[in-house]
């Protein structure tokens, strides 16, 4: 059985493998300072050929916002983080089993939907102005819970799109409002930050930010 399992691991790498050499290169239209970074992060894990291009005409995104995929080699665009995550995970990235498959999928979202409401506090026209980081808070409660014992989200605790989901709007808390909003009150998901901070795709997709992130993580755990 052993063997049968470590023949399917180095038979999905050398698929994996010849996909990427023999692909065109992603195209995502982004920039530094907005969310396409966290794709960046993604296609980094995933090893995959990518050019980022910042904003012009030729953006199939509908409202011409960033970031945006295109992938020529299947002929498809795609818009909004989380959905890009999503389709880079189904598309190009591997699954343990559904089990993993239904926790990427759900934490991804779940990012969108949940998480980024409690981090980034918007006024009525849109513009983040505080942040919910650092109080008392049933979401962040409850992820802390889950991470326990844990190092990433997946039930199968290996790194997925999720972690970049929901790893990459933690990291942008230190990033836009420094060390006044604390996760020291949640240990595990201080813990999980670090982790997520350290690791080298992190660090490709946000090499100016890394280390002074890191700075301000460390001093939560």
């Amino acid at each position: 059985m052993m063997s049968i399992f470590i023949f399917a691991l180095l038979f999905g790498h050398a698929i994996a493998f010849s996909i990427q050499s023999e692909m065109s290169p992603l195209k995502l239209y982004g920039s530094q300072g907005s969310r396409s970074p966290l794709v960046s992060w993604y296609l980094h894990e995933l090893e995959l050929p990518f050019d980022v291009v910042g904003r012009d005409n030729s953006n199939p995104h509908p409202f011409g916002q960033i970031p945006c995929l295109v992938d020529n080699n299947v002929g498809t665009s795609v818009f909004e983080s989380g959905a890009i995550l999503i389709y880079l995970a189904t598309q190009y990235g591997t699954f343990q089993n559904e089990k993993e498959r239904g926790d990427t999928l759900s934490w991804s979202v779940w990012a969108n939907a949940s998480l980024d409401p409690v981090l980034f506090k918007e006024n009525e026209r849109g513009q983040v102005i505080g942040t919910g980081a650092g109080q008392e808070n049933r979401r962040l409660r409850g992820l802390d819970t889950h991470l326990e014992g844990k190092n990433y989200l997946a039930t199968s605790d290996r790194f997925t799109a999720a972690d970049v989901a929901v790893g990459a709007y933690l990291l942008y808390v230190p990033q836009f409002f420094g060390p006044k909003a604390s996760f020291k009150m949640y240990p595990n998901i201080a813990s999980y930050m670090k982790r997520c901070a350290s690791r080298d795709a992190y660090r490709k997709a946000y090499p100016t930010e890394t280390d002074g992130i890191l700075s301000i993580v460390s001093g939560y755990c």
